[in-house]
């Protein structure tokens, strides 16, 4: 109570201080008026005066900075537009970025799937071209066409429909070029085994080549350049060849595989022309290739070819598919057939008794061009075997041993052996 008392005198003590009971005095027409302002009527007015201050301040502060709020809600906007434009500029050629790989990496991929069959690489069913973020390892592509292009199609999937999905789909496509890394690093791996097959095939030409001192340069420098002469075909290529995905050169892999097929393709193509056959069903070799002593003229002198003795009527066979372009008397080769086969290939097969073929007719391997006999310049009945190439003679010898290699190259070593 007292606290209360005490509380009380201490306001009417405030309140008297500055809020003494005022008078105004109001003179009109000579009369003196007196008015009475109460301490408080004083206080309601101050304190209504200072409401009204205080919100008047409030309110010209807001109207004040009304525009600075609104100037900065637009440049937020802006910003947030900025961003949102640029994201969607990144997403659009970061689109475009993996389409253009996506083609690049199908367009490889159907180059391999052709080029498996046709270098006849053993490809496994079960096993598929997997793209994961693992290391890349050597793979093979898969057969199914649309399992093949899972892929690609994700890859190419359907495009944002909301702004707010820029920013997702960009991170979903950079994966998915991450993916496309380790998928071309995958290609670029069976492409390099293939090559590496290729190639091996290419020195085991050279080496089968060898002992007759030709060359695939050789070979392939005197092709006939027919195409109608052998088939044409070949894996898939883009017309404007590979180029580059993620590397600058990752695809020279792709075109050295190309033309090394494209040339091992044409040097196997030409020796379709070499003589692989043999000459005559059953005979030994009486004189060998080179200098020796005539038989006649007891001198040294060179022979220009294989005698291949025999009993008279032996069969004497076409050792490569060819046209007759002689079958008659020819000089010291008494009756000979000459054979045109291709390629800068030819043969020759003299001192016959009969021949069994005409000029101008086509022969294959094995075709029975006529009987082994004694006609012309002989001493007894033999062979005269000759095989030309790029119009000079070459000894038969290396080209008998190198035919069963050959045949392995043609493909035919099967055919022959059944």
């Amino acid at each position: 109570m007292t606290n209360e008392l005490s509380f009380k005198e201490k306001f009417h003590s405030w309140r008297g201080k500055y809020f003494p009971e005022r008078q105004l005095f109001l003179r009109s027409e000579g009369r003196v008026r007196f008015l009475t302002i109460g301490s408080y009527t004083q206080i309601a007015m101050s304190t209504a005066l200072s409401g009204f201050l205080i919100w008047g301040s409030i309110t010209t502060y807001a109207y004040l900075t009304r525009d600075l709020k609104l100037e900065e809600k637009n440049k937020t906007i802006s910003t947030m537009s900025n961003q949102y434009q640029s994201l969607s500029s990144d997403f659009s050629a970061l689109e475009v970025e993996v389409e253009r790989r996506t083609k690049q990496l199908e367009e490889r991929q159907k180059f391999l799937e052709e080029m498996a069959k046709k270098t006849g690489v053993v490809v496994d069913e079960s096993t598929s071209l997997e793209v994961s973020d693992q290391e890349p390892q050597t793979i093979v592509p898969r057969n199914d066409e649309e399992k093949t292009s899972s892929l690609f199609q994700e890859l190419l999937g359907s495009k944002p429909a909301a702004a707010t999905e820029v920013a997702t789909n960009i991170d979903r496509r950079k994966s998915l070029l991450t993916r496309l890394e380790n998928a071309e690093a995958q290609q670029r791996n069976f492409a390099t085994a293939m090559l590496a097959k290729l190639q091996a095939d290419s020195s085991f030409i050279q080496e089968t080549l060898k002992p007759t001192k030709l060359t695939t340069e050789d070979i392939l420098t005197h092709m006939d350049g027919n195409a109608d002469t052998y088939g044409m075909g070949g894996p898939y290529v883009p017309e404007t060849g590979f180029s580059a995905v993620f590397e600058a050169t990752d695809h020279k892999t792709f075109d050295d595989l190309n033309n090394e097929w494209l040339r091992l393709e044409m040097v196997t193509n030409a020796l379709d022309s070499f003589p692989v056959g043999k000459p005559a069903e059953k005979y030994y070799v009486s004189s060998k290739f080179g200098r020796r002593r005539d038989p006649l003229k007891k001198t040294w002198a060179n022979h220009p070819g294989l005698d291949l003795a025999g009993w008279p009527g032996t069969a004497i066979y076409a050792t490569a598919p060819g046209k007759v372009v002689h079958a008659g008397w020819f000089g010291p080769y008494g009756r000979m057939v000459e054979i045109e086969h291709g390629n800068g290939f030819k043969t020759r097969y003299g001192h016959m008794r009969k021949l069994r073929v005409k000029k101008g007719e086509e022969v294959t391997v094995g075709t029975r061009v006529g009987d082994m006999g004694k006609t012309g310049r002989v001493t007894g009945t033999h062979l005269h075997y000759e095989i030309w190439f790029n119009g000079k003679v070459r000894d038969p010898a290396p080209f008998l041993k190198a035919a069963n290699n050959v045949l392995k190259i043609q493909g035919r070593d099967e055919e022959t052996s059944e």
